[in-house]
């Protein structure tokens, strides 16, 4: 079984964080010892083409759609009268299809979304845009 392109996103970016930084699950600090230091935020480079800008911003617009559409993908398997198993396989066949339309109504493929995936978890700078896009977004 693959995972649905709108998992892949925090999936990489949390495989990558914990990678780097060395982190184990479930690991404590010892008692006592001080708070670690927080990493200074990356800046967003001015110098950023705007071709990737606007790649970014229409990736962006893809993950609030999807985001929203996993919401309440969610919401609807949440509910008493949905919890057979024939129910919640209906509804994330009808789901996955609304994520293809989603995915081709925004102009992406699903390589197209992995390939910005991987490319976002691995550039710090272009991260921080992606993420003061998706705040940008919100408001």
């Amino acid at each position: 079984m693959t995972a649905s392109p709108h998992t892949l996103l925090p999936i990489v970016l949390a495989s990558a964080v914990l990678s780097l930084s060395g982190a184990k699950l479930g690991a404590q600090p010892p008692v006592g010892s001080p708070p670690p230091a927080k990493a200074a935020p990356v800046a967003v480079p001015a110098a950023v083409p705007d071709s990737t800008r606007q790649a970014i911003e229409s990736f962006a617009k893809l993950q609030r759609a999807l985001n929203g559409l996993r919401d309440r993908e969610q919401a609807e398997l949440a509910e008493p009268r949905n919890k057979k198993v024939e129910a919640q396989a209906e509804l994330r066949s009808k789901h996955r299809a609304l994520r293809a339309d989603t995915l081709k109504a925004h102009g992406f493929t699903p390589a197209q979304v992995s390939a910005m995936t991987l490319r976002l978890s691995g550039d710090d700078a272009l991260r921080a845009l992606f993420e003061s896009t998706m705040e940008r977004l919100a408001k």
